[in-house]
């Protein structure tokens, strides 16, 4: 995962380094937005011990594009180049990372929601057990 991750990060460089950003087109991001991505990195790298290749690979593309955006606002003041953009003189801008991440949050959806329905009873004797729990508890 971390290998995918690392490869699509380096794609979206390439692309932010090869492609012109208009000055319309660059996003700037805060301090809580970076320590919040940060955050998001290290929690998308627990997808990896879920069993499933799919989660994997929707991990690595939120990772990468997460990695993508901080890296680009780590060495650009926390501006986010955006060169690719639908319209002209402020369209809708966006960049590879953006994509990654749009891409990674719907593969981890339909993935996880996929192992949930097929261990379903699983979870009712989790649920089960936790209301027994909670019950005993209080």
């Amino acid at each position: 995962m971390l290998t995918l991750a690392m490869l699509f990060a380096a794609v979206d460089q390439w692309v932010k380094l090869s492609l012109t950003t208009p000055d319309w087109a660059y996003h700037h991001r805060s301090d809580v937005w970076f320590v919040g991505s940060c955050m998001l990195l290290v929690g998308v790298a627990a997808l990896a011990l879920v069993p499933s290749r799919l989660v994997a690979v929707g991990a690595a593309l939120l990772a990468g594009g997460v990695l993508g955006n901080v890296l680009s606002a780590s060495a650009d003041g926390f501006d986010v180049p955006n060169p690719l953009y639908i319209g002209h003189n402020y369209g809708v801008a966006f960049n590879v990372a953006d994509v990654l991440i749009l891409v990674g949050n719907v593969t981890l959806m339909l993935s996880l929601s996929a192992i949930v329905i097929r261990n379903r009873e699983r979870l009712d004797a989790s649920r089960a057990a936790f209301s027994r729990a909670v019950r005993e508890h209080f």
